[in-house]
This record gives structure tokens, sequence and C-alpha cells, in this order.
């Protein structure tokens, strides 16, 4: 059975991930919203009857290290596939998908991600499957993504990802993606 390794990246305390506070007051927080979309994901695949396990359970940030470290603690045990969700920032718009340059396997998950996109966000921009030396991709001993899931910094986008009904698409999306990728590579489902 493969699992599901899903890494909520950054921490309550770590600096600096936070939109700018809007006109209305409003303001996201990376760490929030990523544990939230993770919540969301893990309650999609356990209905769906996959197993998955969330990296980072605290609030606090957890090292790169330590993140790497339990996600190849569980590979060793069963297949994988690691999912680490993130919401971007520097001035874009859209959503990309992230892998390290030497997995093939990780680069066809994403084609996945990049083609379910335009289902639940006709209206945005995918920037693409791009490839990039982060050490949660290039440390994990198993196939690794990471999602940008729109820009915080961007006002129009910060809206989607503050929203109950942009938070659902993104976390239907991942859950879709995941459950295409296990039927497609792994025969499951």
């Amino acid at each position: 059975m493969v699992k599901i390794l899903l890494d909520n990246g950054h921490g309550y305390d770590t600096p600096g991930k936070r939109s700018p506070i809007w006109p209305d007051g409003s303001q996201l927080f990376e760490w929030e919203f990523n544990r939230d979309i993770v919540s969301r994901i893990e309650i999609l695949l356990k209905k769906a009857g996959i197993s998955c396990v969330r990296l980072v359970p605290e609030k606090e940030d957890i090292s790169l290290s330590e993140r790497c470290k339990r996600a190849n603690t569980i590979a060793k045990q069963s297949d994988c596939l690691l999912i680490s969700i993130h919401a971007n920032a520097g001035g874009g718009s859209g959503g990309e998908v992230f892998t390290y340059s030497g997995s093939h396997k990780s680069k066809s998950y994403a084609e996945i991600f990049r083609d379910l996109w335009k289902n639940h966000f006709p209206e945005l921009r995918f920037r693409g499957c791009k490839e990039e030396n982060f050490c949660i991709l290039r440390e994990s001993v198993c196939p690794a993504l990471l999602t940008e899931n729109l820009f915080m910094d961007n006002y129009e986008d910060c809206k989607i990802l503050l929203s109950e009904c942009g938070r659902e698409k993104i976390a239907r999306w991942h859950a879709e993606s995941i459950q295409t990728i296990l039927r497609r590579f792994y025969q499951l489902g």
C-alpha cells in the first residue's frame, strides 16, 4: 500500500511567511493555510481509503532535515509519495509544482497535478512544473512534490487562499491528483 506523506510547510514561528495586511484588515499566515489544506486533503484521502501521514503535526516550524528524516523513516517501510504544501510569494499569480531534477517519477506525478489544475481553476494561470534543488525534494528517498498554491502577496490570489471555497478547491485539486497518480502508476483505486 502506498502512503501519502503530507508536509505542511513552515510553522507559526517562521519569519516573514505571511501576506500583507489587506485594506479590509485580512491577512494570510502561511503556516495556518498549509495546515488547513493538509487537514482537508487528509479527510478527502481517508474517505477514499488512501493511507496518509501528516509529517508535521506541530504548530512550530520543524527543520527541513527533521522533515526529511521523518519522511525517509516512513519510506523505508512502504512505498510513499511526499507532497509539501505551500502558498507562494514574490510578485506573481497562479500555481506551480516543483520536483527535484533527478526524479523522473516525481516529474510524471507533477504533470498530473498540472493537467488537473484547469479542472479546478480554469480562470487561473498554472505557472508550470519546475525543477528546483529544495531540500525536501532533494533529500527525500521517495518521490516528492512541492506545490505552490497561488500567491499570498497578490490580492486577488490571496482572496482565494483566504476563502472557504478557494481552500476546498485547492484540497480537492491535491486529492484528485493524488488519486489519479495512484490509479495510473500503482494500479490502486
